[in-house]
């Protein structure tokens, strides 16, 4: 008995891989609990076509197998167990116990659950049963508030010229493009005068090339500014040397007067000299002799 029919297309159902069971109530994103006609039955559940647990029906309760398998001790499962109708609940077992390792817990289940999927894949099955909105006894689903995310139903297929017709839609009419500016045309004698003399001529604009208009693009620009040369101030030329520099005048140096040189006596006249006195002085002597009487 199902609540949902997994093969609209089909008359009645066709023996097929557990896989293919699966992956069509994914594909039509259900919550609720799948259970597949395997030896022993396997139970898949979901929420929003992922499948958060799996697990055969000889299997045991869950806390005595995270037990078992070491991620809690007694008395964590003990205090994170609430135990209704016979049923033991470990949806809020985080919140009772925070000593309790929360992500060892999360992956020992996630293992639980792809050894059952794993052995049943390729299993051929002959009928299935869906019971929407089911959820595990245990609560698990509560672990994962964030982990499962919610997507949205697609129930009516879209053409594929739809999403182009829509864009056509969107885009706005092309704008008329601006005349283009005519660049002015200089006389000819503008051509003779000289370059500081000639006056500044704007440059004639290129006219911008026109691009596709989208919603991404920034209008285009339409009016080109002209570029102005800048004027070059005239230097006037320097003035040309016309007066020469007169040379230094040499100041006349006046040498003084050679010196008048002393006359030499010759050694004759020395000798002269000597001899007159000689006789001189014999002269004196005769007469100092005569005077006394005395004769040679």
């Amino acid at each position: 008995m199902a609540d949902a029919n997994l093969f609209p297309d089909e008359a009645g159902f066709t023996p097929r891989p557990a896989w293919q069971v699966i992956e069509a109530a994914r594909r039509q994103y259900l919550t609720g609990e799948l259970t597949l006609p395997t030896t022993p039955a396997t139970r898949v559940f979901l929420r929003d076509g992922q499948v958060y647990f799996a697990e055969r029906t000889s299997d045991g309760a869950l806390p005595i197998r995270l037990m078992m398998e070491g991620v809690i001790t007694r008395e964590q499962m003990q205090r994170g167990t609430v135990i209704v109708n016979g049923v033991e609940h470990v949806g809020r077992m985080f919140e009772s116990d925070p000593t309790i390792d929360r992500a060892s817990v999360e992956l020992c289940t996630e293992l639980f659950t792809d050894d059952v999927l794993v052995g049943v894949a390729n299993t051929m099955v002959k009928g299935y049963e869906l019971a929407l909105y089911r959820r595990h006894a245990s609560g698990i689903d509560r672990w994962y508030p964030h982990s499962v995310p919610v997507t949205g139903r697609q129930t009516d297929p879209q053409p594929a010229s739809a999403p182009a017709a829509r864009a056509a839609e969107a885009e706005p009419a092309p704008k008329a493009a601006a005349p283009k500016p005519k660049a002015e045309v200089q006389p000819a004698q503008a051509a003779t005068q000289p370059a500081a003399q000639q006056p500044a001529q704007p440059v004639a604009a290129v006219p911008a090339k026109a691009e596709p208009k989208n919603n991404l693009n920034a209008p285009p620009i339409t009016q080109a500014v002209p570029v102005i040369a800048p004027i070059a101030a005239a230097v006037p030329p320097s003035a040309a040397i016309t007066q020469t520099i007169p040379a230094t005048t040499q100041v006349p140096v006046t040498m003084p007067a050679p010196t008048a040189q002393i006359p030499v006596t010759p050694r004759a006249t020395a000798e002269l000299d000597a001899s007159a006195i000689a006789d001189e002085v014999a002269l004196a002597i005769k007469r100092a002799f005569a005077g006394t009487g005395t004769g040679f």
